[in-house]
């Protein structure tokens, strides 16, 4: 399997095998929770869709958390129903498959079309965090016929190599950065803990700011990248409007960082000043 990690959709090239050896290849479009978009084969043609996307993962995964979803399926362009599938991750579990040895999340569920619900597809997905994929995944279909996937191999492609002069910049991101989202009137918090290349890895946190108590506080721990030697882009979750948004931070020639959140069609900017 070869991803490419292209927000907001991954696309991934992946070539599937049958017990009696037909090979089928074709292309994933897979959201940030790496659910199904859209299926292709490799001229480009749309197999399946998924609206707003499959059902199945749902970060982050903390053992015991439940979920539920919806989503409508398209084959070939023609609607195939609607479906609701409930979901649970119960523990974790070392997984070998032919890609390697993983611990992962072991996650169960179960799917219905809304017109038979007594017609159910089971699944479990085992999701590897060190690859940051589902390395197995096991379907049970109404009529009781198993499928099975596992990971043969994995190959992240695609990826910028890191900007060549970050050394300075660097040392001057890392720390405790506060300021506030002008337009959303909340206090803002970013912790940035680790610079490996151009990768990062920081806390973000956010919470009420005039007002206390018009949102509940949230923090979440989040990985970025530089863009260039002065400005870092992280993915952060939008628990108000429950999808993912970006917050952007360049640094200013005074030593101060500018924010800005994007959600959907919500803009918010910021300025951040580093603690002692």
């Amino acid at each position: 399997m070869l991803v490419a990690w292209k927000a907001p959709v991954s696309i991934c090239e992946v070539s599937q095998t049958s017990p009696r050896g037909d090979v089928s290849p074709g292309f994933l479009h897979l959201n940030r929770d790496l659910a199904t978009v859209r299926m292709l084969d490799t001229s480009g043609a749309e197999l399946q869709r998924f609206e707003p996307n499959s059902l199945g993962l749902q970060f982050p995964l903390v053992v015991g958390r439940e979920w539920q979803g919806r989503c409508q399926r398209f084959d070939e362009g023609r609607d195939a129903g609607t479906f609701v599938g409930i979901y649970k991750v119960v523990g974790i579990e070392s997984v070998t498959v032919p890609a390697g040895t993983f611990q992962t999340f072991r996650v169960e569920g179960q799917t219905y079309e809304v017109k038979a619900p007594g017609r159910r597809w089971r699944f479990v997905h085992w999701y590897a965090p060190e690859v940051r994929m589902e390395v197995k995944l096991q379907a049970m279909e109404p009529d009781g016929s198993p499928t099975e996937f596992e990971l043969s191999e994995f190959v992240p492609t695609g990826q910028a190599p890191p900007p060549t002069s970050l050394g300075q910049y660097s040392r001057a991101f890392l720390g405790v950065w506060e300021g506030y989202w002008k337009e959303m009137i909340l206090a803002t918090r970013l912790t940035v803990e680790r610079i490996e290349g151009d990768i990062v890895t920081a806390v973000y946190w956010r919470g009420a700011y005039i007002f206390p108590g018009l949102q509940k506080p949230s923090q979440q721990r989040i990985e970025g990248r530089f863009l260039d030697e002065k400005t870092l882009r992280f993915e952060v979750w939008d628990d108000a409007n429950n999808r993912w948004a970006e917050a952007t931070y360049t640094m200013t020639a005074d030593g101060t960082l500018t924010g800005t959140w994007k959600s959907g069609d919500i803009v918010a900017t910021a300025l951040l000043k580093k603690e002692p």
